[in-house]
């Protein structure tokens, strides 16, 4: 997808679906590059999920956020993310991940002007497809629930630049800063359903609050779809040309060892932290 003349050129990855480990793994190897060259190009990265998994928070407690017996009867992978935030269903989604510097334009202006540029473009893209989507301001975002307050679900509240459309919450982001990189991914529910994420979090009222596309475009949109409208308002937003990208041996190394150590180990899963097993084996993240 091309913008107009003198556009800034990113990396586009348009990837299948994969299990949650190797999601999380893929995300976080698209930091190595940033830290090592601020003036590697921005990385937007489109993606789906299977089998279903539930992804917890960085810093969410995995006590009292899942049901491990729901889990493994309906098949549904547990995940904890590398960014912060409370737990999200995934399933029937397309996840986003940006991936760039934040020492150089277009993200170099602090958390939040990252956070809204970003909702910007995803604003645009759900907009084309007939959503009525809005981000949030900053004075009209509630505080960021604690991750450590009951069952609470990621779509069960608002904050600041994070996409509201059809009476409810449609798109939850999170952030993870790292030197001069950073990475932030979101999900895009194409259909939602709250009974089911009610039952994976253990809580018949934890769920409430959100939306889906379904419900805000007024009709069904599939991922091929949504991946074009979103290709199209990045490109806009960000004057950019999106060139198709696969990662290069190193990157693609580095996300499969951090699938394999990290992403799979229950010392994180469970824990959120790297077990020292995990550590010796893992790759270095600094």
């Amino acid at each position: 997808m091309s913008a107009g003349r003198g556009a800034s050129v990113w990396r586009l990855r348009i990837d299948p679906s994969l299990d949650a480990a190797a999601n999380m793994g893929a995300d976080e190897a698209m930091l190595a590059p940033y830290r090592a060259d601020p003036d590697a190009p921005p990385t937007l990265r489109l993606y789906g999920w299977r089998p279903a998994a539930l992804s917890l928070g960085r810093g969410q407690p995995a006590r009292g956020a899942h049901d491990p017996r729901w889990l493994r009867a309906e098949g549904v992978h547990l995940v904890r993310r590398p960014t912060g935030g409370l737990a999200v269903l995934h399933e029937n989604e397309r996840t986003y991940a940006v991936a760039g510097s934040t020492s150089r334009p277009p993200f170099g202006g602090g958390v939040l002007a990252t956070y809204r540029r970003i909702a910007a473009a995803l604003v645009g893209a759900l907009r084309s497809l007939g959503a009525d989507a809005v981000s949030v301001s900053p004075d009209d975002a509630p505080a960021a629930p604690r991750p450590d307050r009951g069952r609470a679900a990621c779509f069960a509240a608002t904050t600041v630049h994070e996409i509201r459309a059809a009476g409810g919450k449609l798109v939850g982001s999170a952030q993870l800063r790292s030197g001069t990189a950073f990475l932030q991914h979101g999900s895009i529910p194409l259909l939602a359903d709250p009974a089911r994420l009610a039952a994976a979090i253990g809580d018949p009222a934890g769920a409430a609050g959100g939306t889906d596309l379904l419900r805000a475009a007024g009709r069904a949109v599939g991922p091929d779809e949504l991946d074009r409208a979103l290709v199209a308002a990045f490109a806009v937003e960000f004057d950019a040309e999106l060139r198709p990208f696969e990662p290069d041996l190193e990157e693609a190394l580095r996300a499969t060892r951090l699938r394999c150590w990290k992403y799979d180990s229950l010392a994180w899963t469970l824990g959120g932290r790297i077990g020292e097993r995990e550590r010796r084996w893992g790759p270095r993240l600094d």
